[in-house]
């Protein structure tokens, strides 16, 4: 049976950010071949963290939102939306201003979070591994209404 939790989502999603990280640090480094690569990787590690840092907020924010009251909830998830996204500026900003980092390198990195979010989806949703036996169209078997 597949297991549909937030944490198993949160733990597929850190690690499909992880790899698209990985795969765009070291694409960078074959296309750039100097020492912008470095700062192209640094900038890609540091949005990369960034997300991580991001995936497991949202975790905290959707598990706290959910136990609280109705009235409550979407002005805490609110609130936290706000503080996620000041703090993908507060890490362009820093990346602007460090010169051993590259500012597109982050850029292209803060990618990653919206790529694994639909890796994630679509590879348990579609065409991942069927744990759980779910009726095709010509198996379901409707009764005749009398």
């Amino acid at each position: 049976m597949m297991d549909y939790t937030v944490d198993s989502f949160v733990s597929k999603m850190m690690k499909a950010v992880v790899c698209i990280s990985v795969l765009m640090m070291v694409g960078g480094v074959i296309i750039f071949r100097s020492s912008f690569a470095a700062q192209f990787a640094l900038g890609i590690g540091m949005s990369m963290a960034l997300n991580l840092v991001k995936i497991v907020w949202l975790r905290y924010c959707v598990t706290k939102a959910v136990s609280m009251e109705t009235s409550g909830g979407g002005a805490f998830i609110g609130i936290h939306y706000m503080l996620r996204f000041a703090l993908t500026g507060v890490v362009l900003v820093v990346a602007h201003f460090l010169p051993f980092v590259d500012m597109f390198g982050a850029v292209v990195g803060l990618l990653s979070l919206p790529f694994a979010n639909y890796a994630t989806h679509f590879l348990t949703r579609r065409g991942g591994p069927k744990d759980t036996h779910m009726p095709e169209d010509n198996e379901v078997k409707e009764e005749p209404l009398t």
